[in-house]
């Protein structure tokens, strides 16, 4: 059963919707910082996008103002991180709720549909049985990996995430790289609630509801440290494939829900406990 086709296409497409965000956390990490808000977040784009198209609004357009209200809440935590000092973790629980709140009041707790059926084909169609899902997530992993491996901005990241006072020492615009890689994650994060909205011909109220948890243990059981400066986006899509089969085997031995959010909490804590095991064995050295 689970080596059924249409079950390794529905497996393909869930772990593109989950990499496309977790390459947005992989370069909030390794700038050593942190966004917990990247689930409202997706709720937030597919919910303002989905309100655009029951409006009538042009295609394009909706999906550009659900990606403007997304980057909206990057900037505003980047602003409230780099800028005001504020923890990482807090300034970014509280655009969490903001953001939900926001998507609450817009909806009224409804879903927004019918969508046009050619908003629809982003989130539903296939190149040679693929879903369109699965060939963006790669085209934009390749882009993340080449910029944080060959260009001057990649080698910056990781350098603020392993010493932000000897970058800043050394030149290197520390708050303008912690501010793009926070607004990077959270238009991510948007584009995939509005590739969400189309694959399920509606703007979910509770869309991206707990993801941003997943993403990070996906993102550090791929090798990204949590402390910042080490990590790649080709071990976070190791770290989303699997996160994605375990779910996806659970869901077909049909186990509880609720057992499968504690199997996510357990193997989070044990990436992070390892990630600072391995820390700690570096800096004995």
């Amino acid at each position: 059963m689970f080596f059924a086709g249409s079950n390794l296409i529905d497996l393909a497409r869930s772990v593109s919707f989950l990499l496309i965000v977790s390459v947005g956390v992989t370069y909030v990490l390794l700038g050593a910082s942190l966004d917990m808000s990247i689930g409202s977040v997706m709720g937030l784009g597919g919910a303002i996008c989905g309100l655009c198209l029951v409006n009538s609004l042009p295609v394009w357009f909706s999906i550009l103002m659900g990606l403007l209200a997304s980057a909206v809440v990057g900037i505003v935590n980047a602003v409230l991180i780099v800028n005001c000092r504020i923890p990482a973790l807090i300034a970014t629980l509280g655009t969490m709720y903001v953001a939900r709140g926001i998507v609450n009041v817009l909806t009224k707790g409804e879903p927004y549909y019918p969508l046009p059926d050619e908003f629809k084909v982003l989130g539903q169609g296939t190149l040679a049985g693929i879903p369109y899902s699965v060939f963006i997530a790669v085209a934009i992993v390749l882009i993340a990996h080449f910029v944080i491996k060959k260009t001057s901005y990649g080698r910056s990241l990781m350098a603020v995430g392993g010493n932000r006072e000897a970058s800043r020492v050394s030149g290197i615009n520390v708050k303008r790289v912690l501010f793009s890689a926070h607004v990077l994650v959270s238009l991510l994060a948007g584009f995939v609630g509005i590739i969400m909205a189309a694959r399920l011909s509606s703007a979910q109220p509770n869309a991206g509801d707990g993801w941003e948890m997943t993403a990070v243990a996906a993102v550090i059981i791929g090798g990204t440290s949590m402390y910042g400066g080490y990590g790649s986006v080709l071990g976070t899509i190791l770290g989303c494939a699997l996160m994605e089969t375990i779910s996806n085997a659970m869901v077909l031995l049909h186990v509880s829900v609720y057992w499968q959010k504690i199997t996510i909490g357990i193997i989070m804590v044990a990436a992070v406990g390892i990630d600072t095991f391995r820390l700690k064995k570096i800096a004995s050295k």
